[in-house]
């Protein structure tokens, strides 16, 4: 049985989001095609090789490590989802599809707030403590690269409003992909620029992305042409793009590295390569798999990287820095990392920022950095 399709008129996509409130859904805005996917209602779950055909789409998402201790991540991620009703908005039209039964979903009033909040608790202790065991492996030669990471609880006065927060997201980060899952109470949402897998057809895409520095409101050319000449910064993202190749090359056709150029967002710039190939007998599922975690977010090598993170970062990861994303039913799509993101319960957002240390890292510089890329879920707030 395939879907229904209708033409509908909202003028905001996030009615849709509103009308289903106590359903689980997900929201995934990509800014390159400029297209909204909206599911609500989930309706049937998909094992790693079962065919998706005649299923819109799936929403996947996966935890950074296989195992959850922590409670606020239980039954969070690791599914491969179709759901009931989409709505997809692309070149000024809106379609709504539904499996099954039809649902008149109307205008709603979908408003922007302030939230007052407080996050007063000091970490730069563990992150110091962190940055020392990173920096000894490092040393030691046991790994040339590691991605530590940062969980701040912020306490709102209110309820958060979640639609407040995504539209801020939409409006501040126009190159990012924006996305939301919700799920028994829980919101995990960003604002992420980087795409681990994307699919079409036989073409396979990845991107390394790594390498940062803050802009600058007097001469932000200077800070790109800085930043493209930075040693440490270069040698880093060298090590992400090295990993990937590594990864592609094994299962692909005429691999091309293209030129390594400046991604720029709100706050900051990153280096970024795209790295593609052909490859006519995986899954999309499959290269997510393959190439997750990219030394983007965990480190190199991989498993002495994982090793480290496990053994010195107190707080559970969950789907931070993990593969989220939309597969079609032809098993074309894209995944991205969900980095410069937050798990929001009532009137508490865990945000987390993370950030790459090798040979030449200095303490306090890296805990800045993720200072920087907190903003992108602070300033949604």
């Amino acid at each position: 049985m395939k879907y229904h399709e209708k033409k509908i008129k909202l003028d905001n996509p996030l009615s849709f989001w509103k009308h289903f409130k106590n359903e689980e859904r997900f929201l995934f805005y990509n800014p390159i095609i400029k297209e909204f996917i909206i599911g609500a209602k989930r309706l049937k779950t998909f094992s790693l090789d079962e065919s998706v055909k005649d299923y819109l789409y799936i929403f996947s998402s996966m935890t950074f490590f296989d195992s959850i201790k922590d409670e606020k991540w239980v039954n969070f991620g690791n599914e491969n989802i179709a759901f009931e009703y989409y709505l997809v908005q692309k070149d000024g039209k809106q379609i709504f599809y539904y499996f099954k039964d039809f649902v008149e979903i109307k205008n709603s009033e979908v408003g922007v707030c302030d939230h007052s909040y407080n996050y007063g608790i000091d970490d730069y202790e563990t992150w110091t403590q962190m940055f020392s065991g990173a920096n000894n492996a490092i040393s030691g030669k046991e790994i040339n690269k590691v991605v530590i990471s940062r969980e701040v609880k912020i306490q709102c006065d209110t309820l958060i409003n979640v639609e407040s927060v995504l539209q801020k997201l939409l409006k501040h980060n126009i190159n990012s992909f924006v996305f939301s899952y919700f799920k028994e109470g829980k919101t995990f949402l960003g604002a992420t620029p980087e795409i681990l897998v994307q699919k079409e057809k036989n073409k396979i895409l990845s991107y390394a992305l790594a390498g940062t520095i803050l802009r600058s409101n007097e001469n932000d050319e200077l800070q790109k042409e800085a930043l493209l000449r930075d040693t440490k910064n270069r040698n880093e993202h060298q090590i992400v793009i090295d990993s990937i190749v590594d990864v592609m090359k094994k299962f692909t056709e005429e691999l091309i590295v293209d030129e390594t150029k400046i991604l720029t967002l709100k706050n900051l710039h990153h280096i970024q390569t795209r790295i593609h190939g052909n490859d006519k007998k995986s899954t999309l599922l499959h290269w997510v798999k393959r190439l997750h975690p990219t030394p983007a977010l965990g480190g190199n090598p991989v498993d002495k990287a994982l090793d480290l993170i496990k053994r010195y970062e107190k707080h559970e990861r969950g789907l931070f820095g993990a593969p989220i994303g939309i597969t079609d039913e032809n098993g074309d799509g894209i995944f991205v990392v969900g980095i410069r993101s937050a798990l929001i319960e009532k009137n508490i957002a865990y945000a987390y920022a993370g950030c790459g240390i090798v040979d030449k890292s200095n303490c306090e510089i890296e805990y800045i950095e993720t200072k920087n890329k907190l903003k992108t879920i602070i300033e949604s707030l």
